[in-house]
């Protein structure tokens, strides 16, 4: 009983909030590729809440299972294990304001997703392109939820994540424009794993509709965030290339004392001094520094002329924030933070938002320079 309440609750919920939302931004939809990573040949669509149609003819229930697979370069649909049609395209279109289908591939676990479904074929790969087409709010909140919904329930943290991500999706509304639909599922984009059922995750999205960062000249930002700091972000350009203004190291004591702000690695002294021979760097002249690396006093980008990012991948790290520390014949890696470190700390900032600080002040602190703008109102 207990769960079906909980169920019904978290229903509830999200109608009122999205009915809540402004008519303006609702009637926008984005079209996201999911299972953009799989090489999907078979799938079966089941209805899970609310009413459909397919291809804007036949009407679904829950009791309906469409199958759709590869079949001679079309698409075979199957209503009921019943073929019906073999086309160039499916789409599954919600008809009320809640609805949310699962889709079942053949190879990978189900997920559930909201609003309407677009299927076609890639006729060179020979497999399904499967494409999301729901309102921008139902999507934010489906981010949010697959990028941080374990971090917290602190639906304060959510609004900064959703504002993060809604940044992203209309900066980079286009990124796919040319494979016919706006964005895909993965980190190349936002993670976006299946519809929100997190009410913390909902509120977030709903409770800043329309809201994004924008920098002195009210331009949409790259709103990159991290895991944890370890206590300090990291300039863009120490980073990648760029030097971006909004993007600046600050000191963040908001990340200490969370799960991700400290790790250790050790690994053997040949292993790492070969590692820097191998660099064309002296060794031998070089050791003592070698092995003595710090960052006690604050960030570096290298060692010894080579990157600390390459070192990060090289050595599989958490991140380039680290010490090094003679340990026996071993040397030991003693590592804050987790992630590239540059922009947001998602785990200092789910410590500012449960310490009561606002969402627009934890986005100010993270982001130099910056403000918050609402396309509802300010466009």
């Amino acid at each position: 009983m207990k769960k079906i309440l909980y169920l019904l609750s978290i229903n509830i919920l999200t109608i009122t909030l999205f009915a809540a939302c402004t008519t303006k931004t609702m009637a926008q939809n984005v079209r996201v590729r999911v299972f953009s990573t799989c090489n999907i040949t078979s799938l079966t669509l089941t209805p899970s809440f609310g009413a459909y149609t397919l291809n804007d003819s036949i009407k679904l229930n829950k009791s309906n299972k469409v199958n759709i697979s590869v079949n001679d370069c079309k698409i075979a649909v199957s209503l009921n294990d019943k073929t019906i049609a073999k086309t160039d395209s499916v789409k599954i279109s919600s008809e009320d304001l809640k609805c949310f289908v699962q889709i079942t591939p053949d190879n990978v676990k189900p997920r559930r997703y909201d609003n309407n479904i677009i299927i076609k074929l890639d006729v060179a790969k020979k497999n399904l392109i499967i494409i999301n087409d729901v309102s921008q709010d139902n999507y934010l909140a489906g981010v949010v939820q697959s990028e941080a919904g374990g971090a917290s329930d602190n639906v304060e943290f959510f609004k900064v994540q959703a504002i993060c991500c809604r940044s992203y999706m209309y900066r980079f509304i286009n990124k796919h424009a040319k494979d016919g639909y706006n964005l895909c599922d993965d980190v190349n984009c936002q993670v976006y794993l299946s519809r929100a059922n997190k009410p913390q995750c909902i509120e977030g999205a709903a409770s800043t509709n329309g809201e994004i960062i924008v920098d002195e000249n009210d331009k949409i930002i790259e709103t990159l965030f991290h895991s944890n700091s370890g206590g300090q972000t990291s300039n863009s350009e120490d980073v990648w290339s760029n030097k971006i203004p909004y993007l600046r190291s600050v000191v963040d004591s908001f990340s200490l004392n969370m799960p991700n702000a400290k790790w250790e690695k050790e690994i053997t002294q040949k292993q790492w001094l070969n590692y820097f021979k191998g660099k064309g760097i002296n060794t031998k002249k070089n050791k003592d520094e070698l092995l003595s690396f710090s960052q006690s006093q604050g960030r570096k980008t290298d060692i010894l002329g080579v990157p600390l990012t390459q070192i990060r991948k090289d050595f599989n790290l958490k991140s380039t924030y680290f010490d090094v520390i003679v340990w026996g014949s071993n040397i030991k890696l003693k590592g804050r933070g987790y992630g590239h470190g540059v922009g947001m700390s998602q785990e200092g900032a789910v410590n500012m938002c449960e310490s009561g600080y606002e969402y627009w002040e934890v986005i100010e602190f993270y982001y130099k320079d910056v403000k918050i703008k609402n396309l509802n109102k300010d466009s």
